[in-house]
């Protein structure tokens, strides 16, 4: 029974989560300010959120589920429905109370994000326009939650480099949800598969550019050209175009926003930190084998 709480929840994708904020604390917090407990708490609180949204989202869905995957938990009985809400709540609950023990500004962040998860899985997901959007927008806010503690709702002087971590995993999520309509039907158009990837390749490229242009430290380069190589065999990947293909390679691009986050941890605050951080890869590559991802 305990294994179908932790499908349930996509215990691989929830380690994607911290790193958000990992990424978005270093983006602004000088190390002379470095507090690793405000850093664990806010981990800890993007984590419960992320569970909170996965629960809500299976919630919600529980009549699809059943027709289309209705050997899940929720559809086939073994976690009820009403254990589901509870979990999804308190989660949420948790989440937003951790937040407030950082600061007012994280507690304000973590509050208007879980309005986001919220809205997106009980109304937002079915919409084509905003789906992609509202789903993009979590993570961007998700990386803002992280640099909350210095932030104080204010001007910060490397305010750029936040927004341009938030702004690249917010396109990457995008390109993501945008894959995940396709998870049962496939894509028929190579084209869309193009153009989805030019977009992760306009953030590769604009990393680049950064760290000659010493916006961003040369550290960041070590994690970038690997994942510039991943990206490459995704892509290869995707232009199958099946579904059984199109499922992989949404687990390859979840599990990869970690690769993607520990870069802008190195440009930041240099490999010391970027490699750790690469760490969290471990559990949610292990499990992904054993739990389910989409």
């Amino acid at each position: 029974m305990f294994r179908k709480y932790l499908q349930l929840v996509r215990l691989p994708n929830a380690f994607t989560a911290p790193t958000n904020v990992v990424a978005g604390y270093f983006a602004v917090t000088p190390f002379s300010e470095l507090n690793y407990v405000n850093l664990t708490i806010l981990m800890a609180s993007s984590m419960l959120l992320y569970v909170s949204g996965v629960v809500f989202n299976d919630y919600f869905d529980i009549e699809v589920d059943r027709k289309e995957r209705p050997s899940r938990p929720l559809p086939s009985g073994a976690i009820s429905k009403q254990r589901t809400a509870q979990i999804a709540v308190a989660s949420m609950a948790l989440a937003i109370m951790l937040a407030f023990f950082v600061s007012w500004s994280s507690f304000v962040i973590s509050f208007f994000l879980s309005c986001m998860i919220f809205g997106y899985d009980y109304r937002l997901k079915n919409n084509k326009i905003f789906s992609p959007i509202t789903m993009g927008g979590t993570r961007f806010f998700n990386v803002i939650m992280g640099a909350s503690a210095s932030l104080q709702l204010s001007f910060h002087p490397n305010l750029s480099g936040l927004v341009f971590v938030a702004g690249s995993v917010f396109l990457y999520v995008v390109v993501i949800t945008l894959f995940s309509k396709k998870e049962l039907s496939g894509i028929k158009s190579k084209r869309h598969t193009v153009i989805f990837f030019s977009v992760i390749y306009g953030i590769i490229a604009s990393i680049t550019i950064a760290t000659f242009l010493e916006f961003i430290k040369t550290d960041s380069l070590v994690i970038l050209v690997p994942y510039t190589i991943i990206m490459s065999l995704i892509i290869k990947q995707a232009l199958a175009g099946d579904a059984s293909s199109i499922q992989n390679v949404i687990k390859n691009m979840v599990i990869s926003i970690i690769i993607l986050d520990s870069i802008f941890v190195s440009g930041f605050a240099g490999l010391s930190y970027g490699l750790p951080t690469l760490l969290f890869l471990v559990p949610a590559i292990l499990l992904s084998k054993k739990f389910y991802v989409t």
